[in-house]
């Protein structure tokens, strides 16, 4: 114990730990963000790594093209990520603005589904 003591304050021990608190503690921004999208009709979520400075339309984009080339089922009648609009869940009416930038966003997963006809942005 008496080794174990003498190392800890020989090395700064929890002196430094404590220093180093602070700065990790700060205000940094994550440079990538793990977003699970759930596409209408899909048994699993897509996961999609992205910026955080990244819009809400290229989140659908990347998640388009991820499960297109993953060849997931059910295929996607339409790969035009403008057909498309991402929401907070599948029991929400409101689709989020495709302008928004992810680091504002609420949460880390939602539900993305086609466009309706009638629908315009």
């Amino acid at each position: 114990m008496a080794s174990l003591r003498q190392f800890s304050s020989r090395d700064g021990g929890a002196d430094r730990h404590a220093t180093a608190a602070p700065e990790a503690a700060g205000t940094r921004k994550p440079t990538k963000l793990l977003l699970k999208v759930n596409v209408e009709g899909s048994p699993g979520p897509v996961q999609v790594v992205i910026s955080p400075e990244n819009t809400v339309g290229d989140l659908v984009k990347a998640t388009v093209e991820i499960y297109v080339r993953e060849k997931r089922r059910p295929l996607l009648a339409e790969t035009d990520p403008r057909r498309f609009e991402l929401h907070y869940s599948q029991f929400s009416l409101e689709s989020l603005n495709s302008e928004e930038k992810l680091i504002s966003l609420e949460s880390r997963n939602f539900y993305l589904c086609q466009r309706l006809a009638a629908s315009s942005e």
